[in-house]
């Protein structure tokens, strides 16, 4: 268990407002991300692989609101882990303006439940950062599908 505030996401107004209170994490990046698969090998050695994750985020942050005081503590860390993870798609190329977030969003979706071919409502992770176009010389903002998930918790960190 994390020290710190808990906030539970299971809806995208919980989401919406997770996300307000740590300024859709603008001007953070990952510092840490780790995957961990939820396929199986059975006592008779069969394989159970239904494609789904769950995943941890360390966000390193510092909240601020524009010409004002820091809303939280300079160098926050925040803990995010989503569960029931499916779509998987991480674009971490070169190209992108170091790993600066420049918003944070969370979606309503749909998708097939792990396994199956059953629909699923879930959420679903966006990254938006600056791609730098080598060709334009100008960077432009993409938002980027990260994958979907059924609910989250995230761990504001006392320091």
């Amino acid at each position: 268990m994390k020290d710190g505030t808990r906030f539970d996401i299971t809806s995208a107004a919980d989401a919406k407002s997770v996300l307000d209170h740590f300024n859709h994490f603008h001007d953070g990046f990952i510092k840490r991300l780790t995957l961990v698969s939820q396929d199986e090998i059975g006592d008779d050695y069969s394989q159970s692989c239904n494609g789904i994750f769950d995943v941890e985020i360390e966000f390193a942050h510092y909240n601020y609101a524009t010409g004002a005081q820091p809303l939280r503590p300079p160098k926050q860390r925040v803990w995010a882990s989503f569960f029931n993870v499916q779509d998987l798609f991480c674009d971490l190329r070169e190209g992108y303006q170091g790993n600066t977030i420049n918003h944070l969003a969370i979606h309503l979706a749909s998708r097939r439940r792990g396994g199956t071919t059953a629909p699923e409502t879930c959420l679903a992770l966006h990254l938006a950062r600056n791609y730098y176009l080598e060709e334009f010389r100008r960077y432009e903002l993409r938002q980027s599908p990260l994958f979907t998930f059924t609910h989250a918790t995230f761990w504001e960190i006392v320091s």
